[in-house]
């Protein structure tokens, strides 16, 4: 699978635009908050490919994206979907993993599957997987001569920032190179987040650097570590910021390739990928540009709870009995 797949760009393009980037991220926060672990996992996928299926349909007509053929009988739907594949996509067939950490990755879900003697299994689609979060709450932003421990903004939904600490709005650009856009310093003793960037004011700044060019998927918010020497000359305004963290929040495409007589492990549920075969994949992908950045700042505004399943289900009902319809 070639650097820079197509179905990345797709997935890029998708996440470039806020009508999608937005729904999307609130939902990453969001879905694992009030659902358990399979049910969230299930949620995601759904949204997330009837997400990209609405951006087929309303930016890129020439794509082929489609969820596998579901059986029909008096108007009752076989959902049992296909084992190893989750969407097809311009003929080829791909399983999406949704995570919000990096660990094993369930490839199988049969716990009577019996492995050979060398535990090796081969994987039938490539894997899209999609992190939500960052690996490891904290990065680094290295200068020319310091260096300060930086976090993104979604671990302040709920913590304080600190009078010396700056808020930087950085753009990523290739590999660890980045640029700050903006930097605001904290000056008060204590303060929440709402109050000192409420989601107004950064809108409004969001809405100039996107009109400006910059794709909305690129643009991220860190708070700096506090410290007694100040980090000001590491916070200008440059194109030349360095910014590290062990794995970015995105989709990462693993190639069906690296998937083939890989070994496995084996738990009372199923077959696994682990952790440290896809901590490997991972690093690759994010190397080759088969990666889609996911910044998290929405998810420090966003509501604390999902939508609301019902009243999406209300609106069927209204429709029937609307007046419109008499």
């Amino acid at each position: 699978m070639a650097s820079r797949a197509e179905i990345i760009e797709f997935f890029d393009g998708m996440l470039g635009k806020k009508e999608f980037f937005i729904p999307l991220t609130a939902a990453q926060h969001q879905f694992p908050k009030h659902y358990y672990g399979l049910t969230s996992a299930a949620l995601l996928e759904d949204l997330f490919v009837d997400a990209a299926i609405n951006f087929q349909k309303s930016d890129r007509r020439s794509v082929e994206i489609s969820r596998p053929e579901r059986k029909t009988s008096d108007d009752v739907t076989d959902a049992k979907g296909e084992k190893g594949w989750d969407y097809r996509f311009q003929g080829e067939h791909y399983s999406h993993k949704v995570g919000k950490d990096i660990g094993g990755i369930a490839l199988l879900w049969d716990s009577t599957f019996t492995l050979p003697p060398d535990r090796k299994y081969s994987y039938p689609s490539p894997i899209v997987f999609v992190l939500s979060q960052y690996k490891n709450k904290n990065g680094k932003l290295t200068g020319e001569k310091d260096k300060v421990e930086v976090t993104p903004i979604s671990q302040y939904r709920g913590k304080e920032l600190q009078n010396g600490q700056y808020l930087i709005i950085c753009q990523k650009k290739n590999h660890l190179e980045w640029s700050i856009l903006e930097s605001l310093k904290v000056e008060s003793e204590s303060i929440n987040l709402n109050t000192f960037l409420p989601l107004e004011v950064l809108w409004d700044k969001m809405m100039d650097y996107w009109a400006g060019g910059i794709p909305v998927n690129q643009i991220e918010l860190f708070v700096t570590k506090k410290r007694k020497k100040s980090v000001e000359p590491l916070v200008q305004v440059t194109d030349k910021a360095h910014i590290e963290f062990v794995a970015l929040p995105g989709i990462y495409l693993f190639p069906k390739s690296e998937l083939q007589d890989v070994v496995v492990e084996k738990n009372n549920r199923g077959v696994l990928l682990p952790k440290q075969k896809v901590s490997d994949l991972i690093q690759q992908s994010y190397e080759m540009q088969n990666f889609v950045y996911i910044p998290n700042w929405y998810s420090a505004y966003a509501g604390s709870r999902n939508v609301d399943l019902y009243q999406a289900q209300r609106i069927e009902y209204d429709n029937l009995i609307s007046a419109v319809r008499r």
